[in-house]
């Protein structure tokens, strides 16, 4: 008989501890979108392992907006920049690509704790600009599948 020595039961607990940690509001945000849209609209998430110096973080999550009804056409909506073993901190950048923020990375939010993270990420995506983006890319997407 084996001995079980590590500090949580199963998938389900860990899932559970987890669920205030920065990635997986995040995804729970991405899959948001496509329920509140009734899938003509969904959100992809792509992990990006930093080779930029300009950055000091060591993975990039970048939020696509994908548009199947558009031959799958995706917009950033925003990139939070973090380390694989720490909570926080995070930064995240808003209106511009991972190309761009290697470049000159000057991230629109940083965040050093969960409060903070949740205003930052309710602050973006209830922006005027994410919700006219979000307009014009359902609008295109509706007119295409009726």
């Amino acid at each position: 008989m084996s001995k079980d020595l590590w500090g949580f039961k199963d998938p389900k607990e860990l899932e559970k501890s987890t669920k205030d940690m920065p990635d997986s509001i995040l995804k729970e945000q991405i899959s948001l979108l496509a329920q509140k849209t009734n899938y003509i609209l969904y959100g992809r998430p792509t992990f990006i392992k930093v080779r930029s110096e300009e950055i000091n973080f060591k993975v990039a999550t970048v939020f696509d907006v994908v548009v199947p009804a558009l031959d799958n056409y995706s917009k950033t909506l925003l990139i939070m920049y973090s380390n694989p073993e720490s909570e926080f901190p995070v930064a995240i950048s808003v209106g511009s690509s991972y190309e761009e923020d290697c470049e000159f990375f000057n991230p629109k939010y940083s965040c050093d704790n969960k409060e903070k993270f949740e205003t930052s990420i309710k602050e973006i995506l209830s922006s005027d600009e994410v919700l006219h983006i979000i307009q014009i890319l359902y609008s295109k997407a509706s007119m295409l599948s009726n």
